[in-house]
């Protein structure tokens, strides 16, 4: 059934979009309905305008008809806030409402897929298995008994440094992951405190595990085989 528009209807349904977090259910063609309302209101001051009374309702129309918009306004910009996180569909949303609303919602999911790469939380499972791994590392090298101390194997500050060298190349080399990569990434920073990227969609490339498993997590990439 239809809702027919009376300043009585308006003033009621200020009140409702006042004390409800949820959207009024109205006719999908509201906004039409206001939009000839109106019109029809300000015929007829033009008609008449030296009529106070006339006037002064024209105006109060007009003030509870925005506030009702505002209202509405705001509560489908926090309803898209939402459903960016946990894809929920509001209800009674009208046609005029619900293109304001999936534009907000991308806009948002966009947006905070570029925070995932800040907030990367080392701590995770991924996180916790290296750091489970490196312990049982450092458990079996410290179990490694040292050898005495001849002349033979006493080493030189040079020959030292590099040792430390060849074993951070090693390293380096060792500690990296093929990925292939799926959509374009902007340059981020993983949890070994440096910078990558950016990458675009399809390319090859051979990174530390630490961005690479981050790329691998959040959808980004491949592992490549």
């Amino acid at each position: 059934m239809a809702n027919i528009l009376t300043f009585r209807f308006l003033r009621e349904l200020q009140k409702q979009e006042r004390t409800t977090k949820e959207l009024e259910k109205l006719d999908p063609d509201f906004y039409k309905q206001v939009a000839n309302y109106m019109e029809k209101k300000m015929s007829l001051d033009l008609k008449d305008n030296s009529d106070f009374s006339t006037k002064r309702d024209l105006d109060h129309t007009k003030i509870i008809i925005k506030d009702i918009l505002n209202r509405r306004e705001r509560k489908v910009i926090n309803l898209a806030m939402l459903s960016a996180r946990e894809n929920i569909l509001p209800k009674n949303i009208l046609p005029e409402e619900k293109e304001l609303f999936e534009k907000i919602t991308t806009g948002v999911k966009k947006y905070r897929s570029t925070l995932e790469f800040i907030f990367y939380d080392e701590n995770d499972e991924t996180g916790a298995t290296e750091k489970k791994e490196k312990k049982i590392k450092d458990g079996i090298s410290k179990q490694t008994p040292e050898k005495e101390n001849t002349n033979k194997n006493i080493k030189t500050d040079d020959e030292n440094k590099n040792d430390n060298i060849n074993n951070e190349k090693t390293q380096q080399k060792t500690d990296t992951i093929k990925i292939t990569i799926l959509d374009n990434v902007p340059q981020f920073m993983a949890a070994d405190g440096k910078g990558y990227g950016p990458f675009k969609k399809n390319d090859f490339v051979d990174i530390p595990t630490t961005a690479a498993t981050l790329l691998i997590k959040i959808k980004k990439a491949i592992k490549h085989e």
